[in-house]
């Protein structure tokens, strides 16, 4: 499928439910991990840098095809990059670590099959909302973890990133403590597989600011004051472990802003102020991986 935003460099095609990783021990019919790529039409000259999508959702819900609104993925090949969107596992179904190793997993198949897509393998980043934006997070400060890395697909390719956009995510799971971390079926049960205060050493491992260390790669955190979800405090510790560890980080404050980025707590997301930060982006990983090539084969 061929698709274009009008006033944009470039038409892309649509690549659907391509494999990247197994899951073992499920059954054939569950083990399955899937992604869709953008591609740029016509191709690039050179190899061009890639940006991989991670939904929201509570790390309970969601699908990869969120990723399809026009001010994320579709906005990024528009303008050369190839994209990926990917489907991770649900905490609902299998609880952490499963939801990073298949993001790795991720970010190693891309590696073992640029050459075919015609991504550069050293300029790769990552972005994502709420949820989405934890796990980009967690990418970005937890190259070579082994806890992390998981058994999912394409071993012997790092899963590093060089590039990292988060928006009203979670950053710190042992500083905050949600109320509700103990019920059964809450955000924190799920994703810990059980109460969360009987979790902290899985909630430490979970969190992306326990892993920062130099070297880290550039970081543009987004995040509304009045988060009623994720507190706005989550952005502003990790911005401050980045900044002593050397790293390159931006934090857009939406001043009075919910986890929907708007003053209306009850609105819904989409639209303003979201096509405002997908240019955002789009000009945070063209400066961060570099512009993509803009002559065509």
């Amino acid at each position: 499928m061929l698709l274009s935003i009008p006033g944009t460099p470039s038409a892309f095609r649509v690549l659907q439910s391509i494999q990247y990783g197994t899951v073992p021990g499920l059954p054939p019919w569950k083990e399955r991990l899937y992604l869709d790529l953008l591609i740029p039409d016509p191709p690039p000259r050179d190899p061009t840098p890639a940006v991989v999508y991670f939904h929201g959702g509570g790390w309970a819900e969601g699908a990869c095809g969120y990723a399809m609104y026009p001010w994320l993925n579709p906005l990024l090949a528009a303008h050369g990059f190839v994209t990926a969107s990917v489907t991770y596992r649900l905490s609902r179904f299998a609880p952490f670590p499963a939801q990073i190793h298949d993001a790795k997993a991720a970010i190693r198949w891309l590696r073992a099959n640029a050459a075919e897509y015609g991504i550069d393998p050293s300029r790769i980043g990552v972005w994502g909302d709420s949820a989405g934006g934890h796990l980009a997070e967690l990418l970005g400060t937890s190259a070579g973890i082994p806890q992390l890395e998981g058994p999912c697909g394409s071993p012997g390719y790092p899963s590093n990133v060089q590039a990292v956009v988060a928006r009203c995510a979670p950053t710190d799971f042992v500083r905050w403590r949600a109320e509700d971390e103990d019920e059964p079926g809450s955000v924190f049960w799920r994703l810990f597989g059980g109460p969360g205060s009987q979790r902290r050493e899985l909630a430490r491992l979970a969190s992306p600011i326990t892993h920062v260390a130099a070297g880290v790669p550039p970081f543009l955190l987004v995040h509304g004051t009045e988060d009623e979800t994720v507190p706005y405090e989550q952005a502003t510790l990790l911005a401050g472990a980045l900044r002593a560890h050397g790293g390159d980080v931006t934090i857009r404050t939406v001043a009075a802003g919910h986890h929907n980025l708007t003053a209306d707590v009850d609105a819904q997301w989409g639209n303003e102020p979201w096509t405002e930060l997908g240019h955002e982006a789009l000009a945070f990983f063209t400066e961060r991986l570099g512009a993509p090539t803009r002559a065509y084969r």
